[in-house]
This record gives C-alpha cells, structure tokens and sequence, in this order.
C-alpha cells in the first residue's frame, strides 16, 4: 500500500508540474506577443526619430548652404576690426561688403522657406529662428550704415545668440547635439 501510495504521490506530483509547466508556457506566449507588438512600436518611434534628426541635419545643410557666403564677409570685417593693429583700409572695404551681405542676407531670410519634412510644428520653431537670423543680419547692417570704422555689434550678436538657442533647442529635442551655427556658417 505504501508503494502505491508513494506512485500515487510522484504521479500527483509531476501532472502538477506539468500542468504549470503549460500555463507558464501560455503566459511566455502572451508576454512574447505583447513584446513582440512593443518592440514594433519602438522601431517605429525610432524610425521617425532617426527619419526627425536626418532632417533636422538636411534643414541645417541647407541653411549653412544660404547664408555662409553672407556670413563669411561679416565675419573677415569682424576679424579686420579685432586685428591687434587694425588696418583702416581693410576695415572699410570689408566693412563695405559686410553692409552689402547683411542687406542681401536680411532679405534672403525674409524670404528663407524650411525645405524638410518636419513636423509643423518644428517647421514653425525654424522659422521662428530664422526671423531671429533676420533680426540679426538687420541689426548688423544698420550697425554698419552708422559707422564701419566704430560699429558696435553688440546688439546684433544678442540676436544671433536668441537665433542660435532657438535651433539649439529643437536639436536637444530631437537628441542631437546642438550646433553652434556661428562656426557653422563662418
């Protein structure tokens, strides 16, 4: 009887364990279907997160491509100007031409269209830097209508910082690095 009640057991026992064994089994399927629907939605998100940062970077591609020659020309009066012993000359020629490309790039800026599939609402973010770049290139232009020899930027510079931290902050969005656009177009 003992032997029988000892089979009896070990029987009971491994149809236990058997039996959770199944449900477990069921439970894996469900959690790697849940899984499964959690991990396409994340290379989904990721997808456009990578698809958002691509664009971002053509976006600024196509800014530099815009401006940087206007900019170079501001930036050769600016370093005319800081020279340790400034050439009068070569200060009023490149401050000529600083006047002319702060003119032709204030209008280019008015005129400037985002060319990315962004969201709209990062389309209006850009937009409302590049007014930023616009303020700046008229600030700089009427700083040197004043005066090429003595024009103080001061101003203008303020409105290139609010114009760079506007784009800097819809890079930190996207989780990209935030440029630093006057190195970018100089």
């Amino acid at each position: 009887m003992k032997k029988w009640l000892l089979a009896l057991g070990l029987t009971s026992a491994l149809m236990v364990a058997g039996c959770s064994s199944d449900s477990a089994e069921e439970d894996t399927n469900g959690d790697s279907d849940n899984q499964t629907e959690e991990t396409n939605t994340n290379d989904e998100q990721s997808n456009d997160e990578q698809a958002t940062k691509k664009e971002l970077l053509n976006a600024q591609m196509n800014l530099k491509d815009a401006f940087k020659d206007y900019q170079a020309k501001i930036a050769a009066y600016e370093a005319a100007v800081s020279e340790e012993e400034p050439d009068p000359e070569a200060i009023k020629t490149s401050g000529e031409e600083a006047l002319t490309a702060a003119q032709e790039a204030s209008e280019e800026a008015s005129n400037y269209t985002v060319e990315a599939d962004l969201s709209e609402d990062m389309k209006s973010q850009y937009q409302e830097a590049i007014s930023s770049l616009q303020a700046y290139y008229e600030e700089v232009a009427s700083a040197l209508e004043g005066n090429v020899e003595e024009a103080d930027l001061s101003t203008a510079d303020e409105k290139f910082t609010e114009f760079n931290d506007k784009l800097g902050e819809m890079y930190k969005e996207a989780g990209l690095l935030a440029p630093n656009m006057k190195d970018e177009l100089s």
